[in-house]
C-alpha cells in the first residue's frame, strides 16, 4: 500500500491559474492536431511552397479557393499553427498584417516535391493517424482498459474493428482509409533515407548483399544501391505489395512472410518494422533473421532502424517517442522500446551483441550481431582431448605451417613463448590467412606491451615475466616498438594498441 502523505500541499493562486492552462492545453491538443489535419487537407504548405515561400493571409485565401467569409476563421487557424511551429510569420511592413513563411516542419508537408534529399511528403502520414478511424479506437481507451482480455492482448483498434490494423479482415474500412494509411506508412518510413546512408553509410561498407525486410516499393532499397553498387539488394515483403513493386531490376522483389523465411544474405535490415510487433513475435522475427545471415566474422548482422525510447535527447524528442509508444499501443500490438527491452530481445534471439551505432533524431541505427564461427588451431595431442559439442571447430595442425583461413586471427598469450624469428614465421602464416583489411582481415594479439607507463607495479611485474621467458624459454616480452618491427618484418602494414588490461594489452595488427 502507498505510504501516507501527512500534509496535502494546497496550491497557490499562481499554481491553479498556471494548472487551469496546462489542462487546457493538454485537453484541447487535440485541436492543434486537427488543426494541422485542416492545414495538410487544404493544401496550405504546398500553397505557400508555391507561392514562393512566403504567403499573406490573402494570398492564401485566392489561391485556395476559399470564400472570402472564412478569412478571419483562417486567420485564427494560421495563428496556432504558428504557434505550434507548423509555420513561421512575420510583419508584413506594407500593410501591417502576416507573412506567412515554411518550416522544416511544414517543409516536409509539401506535395509532389521530393527533392534531391528525398525529403518524401509526410502528408499522408498526418492524414493516417489523425483519421477517424484512430481517433475512435483512441477514444474507446477507457472501456478498453477496463475489459478483461484474454491474452494475448488485442489493441484498442483491434478490440473494436474485430481484426488488427493492416489486416484484409478488418471490417468498416474503406478503400480510402487503407490508401492514406499505406501511403501515409510508406512515407513515414522513407522518410531520411538520404540523411542514414550520409551519417551510417560505414554501416553498408564492404557489404555484398542486403534483404530489406518489409520494403515496400523498394524505394530504401534502390536509394541504397545507388549509394553502394556493389551490394545486391533484396526486398522482402507480402505478395500484395511485391505485386505492386517496380520491375526495373534494380533490386529484387520477393513476395513471402518475415515470420517463415528471410532470403539469405550477408545483412538484414529492419526498419521501423519491429515497433509494430510483440516482444514475442519480434523473437520470431529476429529469429528468422538469424537464419539468414552468416557468423559475424563473415560480415553477417541484422540492422535495425527504429525508436529507443530515452530521455537523454530532451523533453520534446522523448515526448515524441512517448506519443509514438501510445499509438502503437492503441492501433497495434506493438510498443516503442528502452535499450534495455532492445537488449532482451536480441538475447531471446539468439544474438550474441549489439551495438547502437547513431542516434537519428528520435530514431536509431542498430546492429545486432549472431555467434561467431570459431575454430580452434592446436597440436594433435591437444584436440584429441577437445569437447566435441559442436559449438566450436577444432582442427590439429602447427602454426608455423597453416593456419585455417577466417576474418581475424587470435593469438593469445602466444608470441611470447618464441623468438622473434619463430615470431615472424608465425605471424606470417596468420597473415596468409586473413583477407585485406578492407575486408575486415585482422589478427588480434593479447600479450604484453613493457614499460613503465602503467605505473612502477605493473612495470616490475611485466620484467619479472620477461625474466621468466628468459630463464625457460626462446621468447621474450616485448615493449612497443619490438612488437612494431616484427609486424613489419611479418608484412603488415599497421597495428593499433587497442586496450590495455592490467599488465596485457590488446593489439590489432592489419595487412
Amino acid at each position: 500500500m502507498a505510504a501516507q502523505v501527512d500534509t496535502i500541499e494546497v496550491p497557490t493562486d499562481a499554481e491553479l491559474l498556471q494548472a487551469q492552462a496546462d489542462l487546457w492545453r493538454h485537453s484541447l491538443y487535440y485541436l492543434s492536431s486537427m488543426g494541422l489535419r485542416c492545414a495538410v487537407q487544404l493544401g496550405i504548405p504546398t500553397t505557400i511552397h508555391r507561392l514562393g515561400g512566403v504567403a499573406s493571409l490573402s494570398d492564401l485565401m485566392a489561391a485556395l479557393s476559399l470564400p472570402s467569409v472564412k478569412m478571419p476563421f483562417l486567420g485564427r487557424l494560421m495563428r496556432v499553427l504558428v504557434t505550434s511551429g507548423v509555420f513561421a510569420a512575420d510583419k508584413d511592413s506594407e500593410c501591417g498584417g502576416e507573412l506567412y513563411r515554411l518550416t522544416p516542419l511544414s517543409r516536409i508537408l509539401v506535395d509532389g516535391v521530393d527533392d534531391a534529399d528525398e525529403h518524401h511528403s509526410q502528408k499522408y502520414f498526418v492524414l493516417a493517424v489523425t483519421s477517424p478511424r484512430l481517433a475512435e479506437a483512441a477514444l474507446g481507451l477507457a472501456d478498453w482498459f477496463k475489459k478483461d482480455l484474454e491474452p494475448p492482448v488485442p489493441s484498442p483498434f483491434e478490440d473494436m474493428h474485430g481484426a488488427p490494423i493492416f489486416d484484409e479482415r478488418t471490417p468498416l474500412m474503406d478503400e480510402e482509409f487503407d490508401a492514406v494509411t499505406n501511403q501515409g506508412l510508406a512515407a513515414h518510413d522513407n522518410l531520411g533515407i538520404a540523411t542514414i546512408l550520409r551519417e551510417c553509410g560505414d554501416i553498408f561498407k564492404g557489404l555484398e548483399s542486403l534483404t530489406d525486410c518489409c520494403g515496400g516499393d523498394g524505394t530504401t532499397a534502390r536509394a541504397l544501391v545507388k549509394a553502394y553498387p556493389h551490394i545486391k539488394c533484396t526486398v522482402l515483403d507480402l505478395p500484395k505489395v511485391i505485386d505492386k513493386a517496380p520491375n526495373d531490376g534494380v533490386v529484387n522483389y520477393v513476395a513471402g512472410d518475415l515470420f517463415h523465411t528471410v532470403p539469405s544474405s550477408q545483412a538484414v535490415m529492419l526498419k521501423l518494422v519491429l515497433h509494430f510487433w510483440s516482444d514475442e513475435d519480434c523473437v520470431k522475427i529476429l529469429t528468422q533473421c538469424k537464419k539468414a545471415i552468416p557468423p559475424r566474422d563473415e560480415g553477417g548482422k541484422v540492422i535495425i532502424i527504429d525508436i529507443v525510447i530515452g530521455p537523454s535527447l530532451g523533453p520534446i524528442m522523448f515526448e515524441a517517442q512517448l506519443l509514438m509508444d501510445m499509438l502503437m499501443m492503441v492501433n497495434t500490438r506493438g510498443v516503442q522500446r528502452s535499450e534495455n527491452d532492445w537488449r532482451k530481445l536480441f538475447m531471446e534471439a539468439g544474438f550474441k551483441d549489439y551495438k547502437i551505432v547513431k542516434k537519428l533524431g528520435a530514431r536509431c541505427v542498430i546492429e545486432a550481431y549472431p555467434h561467431i564461427k570459431c575454430t580452434v588451431l592446436d597440436l594433435p595431442k591437444v584436440i584429441d582431448k577437445a569437447p566435441a559439442d559442436g559449438v566450436i571447430n577444432y582442427v590439429a595442425g602447427d602454426l608455423f605451417h597453416t593456419v585455417p583461413p577466417s576474418q581475424a586471427v587470435m593469438l593469445k598469450l602466444v608470441l611470447h613463448f618464441w623468438s622473434d624469428e619463430d615470431c615472424v614465421k608465425i605471424l606470417a602464416q596468420c597473415r596468409k590467412a586473413i583477407p585485406p583489411r578492407e575486408e575486415g582481415g585482422k589478427v588480434i594479439i593479447i600479450e604484453i606491451v613493457v614499460g613503465p607507463s602503467l605505473g612502477p607495479v605493473m612495470f616490475e611485474a611485466q620484467l619479472l615475466m620477461d625474466m621468466l621467458m628468459m630463464v625457460n624459454t626462446r621468447g621474450g616480452q616485448r615493449d612497443e616498438n619490438h612488437w612494431s618491427e616484427l609486424f613489419k618484418k611479418a608484412g603488415f602494414t599497421n597495428y593499433k594498441i587497442v586496450k590495455k588490461l592490467g599488465a596485457r594489452s590488446v593489439i590489432e595488427v592489419y595487412p
